[in-house]
């Protein structure tokens, strides 16, 4: 440590400290130190209630006045009278404070303001060190009399001005104002940073994998082993997890300058669940046009809910943005949308969140969440038609076999293996899960149909469920649900892609509901093969038989009602974007209105945006006018689905597991905001967040202003000899 006169010392950076070593006695040296104090710390109270000028007689110091007493501060035009010592006159008053600028005044004491800005030691060697009383605004006068006491105050502000200290003040901050310090400290960096770098791409590694915090200081052994140089300090798993805090913070940072500098429109995700130490939590994620034209969503931070209820969950979110750098009147002009699921928390009419939110922003657009009324579709669906339900109900007993009891499921993974198939997971149909999972249920009991009818006659407890299994009316309705939930799984993953569009996904879901039209009347695969094992009374090798118990699904009435409850809901106004929706004769101020309707609601230039759409008509939609491209990236702006969400949760759970659930929600936020979001380790710049890091005063690897992490002693064992 860089240790001045006495007992004292004064906290120095490490890349400071290692160039000052050598150095101790240089004038340019001390000049530095003093300049990065001058710089970093805060304006002490004088400046704030002391008032600054300074008095004498007419006459008296006159001659004695220097280029060092320029240096002033602003306070010299707040000065009152009853501040200054009693023996000065108003004329001693108002000289002082004209030619003796950095003098400062408080309950009639004198005080420096210069020495109190840069409050520093200077020439230890010299035996020179600050003044406290002149730091402090603590100079008083003494004598008898009047002109004694003047005496007295003059004496002392000549000694004080022209005293070492403080002309290395006046010379510290100038030089401050010149930014010399900046310079000397980018010179010193440069040696340190290789190491440095070294050590944040290990710590990113750790982040960006989900690794424990306490694999740093193996990895960087390994590295060391390895022949590469990784500093001396910041190996501990302390300084990893600041390390990773500090990476996300600034990535967040680069993320909101890049929307809030550019003006660009937002649309904010959210979705509430529970972390595994039972905190309620909400996940943010906002879509945006980030550093390009292509609206993309992005993971932006956890937030802990002190309450679950609408009110709770608004001022959380609200704080969130405002505390991340998204000011009210910013959020005003380019908040464009809101996504959530359809909880009534969320979509309550007069008090839900998006309720209180149109509150204050009366132009927001609302969406709910395309796969979670896929799912709500799928739920109507089976309250509409008979024998679904008794199908949902078989396949849960098989799961609730198969999944509770290690010895059911050894068996059944013994029967595929006689049979030569190879065992899928049977999973939970039609749960809270979205339709994909149920799809792989019934994929894997109809690609094993065979090996569990062998393990149900194998013992004789099974016979119910292979009665069941072995039904005409059950194969029939499992090729139903095969055909349906291949459709509804390729349809949900579709609307799950981050680059979907609204225009897209109305294309994609009005294909499909002409696909379910068209399967009632035309089978899907896989009810065809159902329909002809019906016929040949068999299936898959295994024989099958009637049995009135089992109610077959109606085929028809099951896909035109998949037709009817799949909606896009779809703002009729944005339909008018797509070519494929234009009449065969196409007026040119077709849509004109409804453009003008957008553009209102989402603030964008209304008449560029009808010129570019009107032009967009006349290239038959083969081209995108400039004009036009700022309604449709607004348009695009709009997330269709809160999936970001989803994956933000599965990487909770991933981070937050039974040994690390004393996380803390800000630290796990930024893990996930790394997982998330973070580039790959090849392409992660370290020395970005390395100058930052450094630039706050932070120890780089090589920094030997602090003792190095001591090894971890280990009990050698006899048998290493032998390795």
């Amino acid at each position: 440590c860089f240790k001045w006169a006495g007992t004292r010392r004064y906290s120095v950076p490490p890349l400071l400290n290692k160039a000052l070593e050598s150095t101790a006695t240089s004038p340019c040296a001390q000049n530095v130190l003093l300049a990065y104090r001058y710089s970093h710390l805060r304006q002490t109270q004088a400046n704030e209630s002391c008032t600054s000028a300074a008095a004498a007689d007419d006459g008296t110091f006159g001659d004695d006045k220097d280029e060092n007493d320029t240096i002033s501060t602003d306070d010299n035009s707040r000065i009152s009278e009853h501040e200054w010592p009693e023996c000065w006159s108003q004329a001693q008053v108002r000289y002082f404070s004209t030619n003796y600028k950095w003098l400062i005044s408080r309950n009639q004491k004198l005080g420096c303001s210069v020495c109190s800005q840069v409050c520093a030691r200077v020439d230890m060697q010299q035996g020179q060190r600050v003044s406290q009383e002149w730091s402090g605004c603590l100079i008083s006068s003494f004598g008898r009399d009047k002109a004694a006491q003047q005496n007295s105050l003059r004496k002392k502000i000549k000694e004080h001005r022209d005293s070492i200290y403080h002309k290395k003040a006046v010379e510290i901050k100038e030089k401050a104002t010149q930014n010399t310090m900046q310079k000397h400290i980018e010179d010193m960096r440069k040696a340190d940073y290789a190491s440095t770098c070294n050590v944040f791409r290990t710590a990113y590694k750790i982040g960006k994998h989900g690794r424990p915090f306490t694999d740093m200081p193996i990895d960087v052994q390994l590295q060391v082993l390895n022949g590469v140089k990784m500093g001396r300090v910041l190996h501990s798993n302390n300084s990893c997890a600041n390390i990773l805090d500090h990476i996300a913070a600034e990535m967040k940072k680069k993320v909101v300058n890049d929307i809030v500098m550019n003006e660009r429109k937002l649309c904010v995700l959210i979705d509430e669940s529970t972390t595994i130490s039972g905190k309620s939590v909400l996940v943010v994620c906002l879509r945006s046009a980030i550093s390009s034209e292509n609206p993309d969503t992005i993971f932006f931070e956890l937030i802990e809910l002190q309450g679950t209820t609408a009110k709770d969950i608004t001022e959380a979110l609200l704080g969130c943005l405002h505390n991340n750098g998204f000011d009210p009147h910013y959020l005003q002009e380019h908040l464009l949308a809101f996504a959530c699921d359809g909880a009534s928390v969320m979509l309550g009419r007069k008090a839900g969140v998006a309720a209180q939110f149109c509150s204050k922003f009366p132009y927001l657009f609302v969406w709910h969440c395309s796969n979670h009324r896929l799912e709500l579709a799928v739920c109507d669906v089976l309250k509409e038609v008979g024998g679904i339900n008794h199908f949902k109900i078989f396949l849960d007993q098989l799961y609730s076999l198969y999944h509770a009891s290690p010895k059911n499921q050894r068996e059944l993974t013994e029967s595929a293996h006689n049979v030569g198939q190879r065992l899928l997971v049977i999973g939970r149909v039609l749960s809270v899960r979205w339709v994909a999972s149920s799809e792989r249920t019934v994929k894997a009991v109809w690609e094993n149909y065979q090996a569990l009818q062998v393990h149900f006659t194998s013992r004789a407890k099974y016979k119910g469920l292979n009665d069941v299994l072995t039904t005409v009316s059950f194969v029939v309705n499992l090729g139903i649900m095969y055909d349906a939930l291949t459709e509804l799984s390729d349809l949900s993953r579709m609307l799950q892609r981050r680059d979907m569009t609204l225009d897209q996904a109305d294309r994609q879901l009005d294909r499909q509901i002409r696909v379910f039209e068209s399967m009632v009347s035309t089978p899907g695969p896989y009810t065809q093969t159902a329909i002809e094992a019906e016929k040949e009374k068999i299936f898959r090798n295994v024989c099958l038989h009637e049995n009135q118990r089992v109610i077959k699904i109606n085929h028809g009435q099951f896909f035109r009602s998949l037709a009817e409850n799949t909606d896009s809901h779809l703002l009729s106004d944005i339909k008018v974007l797509q070519s494929d929706s234009w009449p065969a004769s196409l007026d040119i101020q077709y849509g004109d209105a409804a453009v003008r309707r957008l553009c209102q609601r989402f603030r964008v230039g209304e008449r560029e945006s009808v010129l570019g759409f009107r032009e967009y008509k006349d290239l038959k939609a083969s081209k995108t006018p400039a004009a036009l491209k700022p309604l449709l990236t607004a348009v695009h702006t709009i997330a269709v689905s809160t999936s970001e969400c989803e994956r933000a949760f599965s990487s909770m759970n991933d981070t937050l597991t039974d040994k690390r659930n004393s996380l803390d929600i800000k630290r796990l936020s930024n893990l996930i905001f790394l997982k998330c979001n973070g580039p790959p380790l090849d392409q992660f710049n370290a020395q970005t967040y390395v100058q930052t890091w450094l630039a706050l005063g932070r120890r780089s690897a090589a920094s030997t202003n602090c003792e190095a992490q001591s090894e971890r002693k280990v009990e050698p064992k006899t048998c290493w000899n032998l390795f």
